[in-house]
């Protein structure tokens, strides 16, 4: 009994660790984000700023910042493209960093090759090899990143990964959804599609997509599910995590399902193969298991003993 509780030990961590993927906070860009912000944009570059008035640009070089409020936009150079209203005014719709962009809040520090936020749509894109959003606490890196302000939904794609401490979970996509209330914007729901791996240092859950519900603080992991501490292994169609209760539960199909140590293949089961003799505190920090691991700390006698 002690084993089993043991084993579904990686569901409550998947279930964190989702949470925390999803709470990558960088992704929000507050102050230029917010088109009816009366704060201005201080600029500033080392080798001047450039106006071409034929391509209706403005190109800031070398260590070039653009400042507003809290926030500030570094690269080696910065352009702004406007275009002519009726009335003969200069309307600025894009606005585009390139090299080495370093963009500072005072929640989190972002580094990516290019950036771009298109004032229309309120569509802020972040490229790079990779980009980076270090919140302090937790990392997210990735080839793509894009925030939508209105509709307040960011994608993350190409290599996504968050790390915190000695935990990373990792997805071919991550989409969060965010709502604003009172002014303040805060995390709704977050996905995870695609190859979802989450890591510790003593577990391991693989599955198809992730979902964490940031109101009901339910997270789930589905689609082929694969838990593993040590020697120890839960399959399932199913794992839900509820962060508030602290339950878990290993499902198959559209219910819960019985657990067969005997015949596996009956019907739609979850499958539990716990190998005596297994260390509780599992393997190294982010040990992910290799062909033949089978045959470590299991207290198996039958390999033959070194001349």
């Amino acid at each position: 009994m002690i084993r089993r509780i043991l084993a579904l030990a990686p569901l409550a961590t998947a279930g964190w660790l989702l949470a925390q993927g999803a709470a990558a906070q960088g992704l929000p860009i507050p102050g230029f984000g917010n088109t009816g912000s009366a704060l201005p944009v201080a600029i500033e570059a080392d080798q001047g700023v450039e106006w071409r008035q034929n391509e209706q640009v403005y190109i800031a070089r070398g260590n070039a910042t653009a400042k507003r409020g809290e926030t500030t936009i570094r690269a080696d150079a910065l352009y702004a493209h406007y275009r002519k209203t009726q009335d003969n005014r200069q309307e600025i719709y894009k606005i585009t960093a390139e090299g080495a962009v370093k963009i500072t809040t005072p929640k989190e520090t972002i580094t990516s090759d290019t950036a771009e936020y298109l004032v229309e749509t309120s569509v802020f894109t972040l490229k790079g090899r990779p980009v980076k959003i270090d919140s302090g606490k937790s990392t997210l890196t990735a080839a793509l990143v894009v925030y939508n302000s209105k509709s307040k939904v960011a994608t993350v794609t190409g290599g996504a990964q968050v790390v915190e401490d000695k935990k990373r979970v990792r997805a071919d996509r991550f989409i969060a959804f965010f709502k604003e209330e009172g002014g303040k914007q805060s995390l709704k729901r977050v996905e995870a599609l695609g190859n979802v791996i989450i890591t510790t240092p003593t577990e391991i859950a693989r599955g198809n997509k992730g979902d964490y519900d940031a109101e009901s603080q339910v997270a789930t992991l589905s689609g082929n599910v694969r838990l593993t501490r040590g020697d120890n292994q839960l399959n399932g169609d199913r794992a839900e995590v509820n962060m508030k209760t602290g339950i878990s539960k290993l499902l198959a199909g559209d219910g819960p399902a019985t657990v067969s140590r005997t015949n596996p293949a009956e019907g739609r089961r979850v499958r539990v193969l716990i190998m005596p003799g297994q260390a509780e505190s599992g393997k190294g920090p982010l040990d992910i298991p290799t062909p033949g691991a089978e045959n470590k700390g299991t207290g198996r006698t039958d390999q033959k003993p070194k001349r």
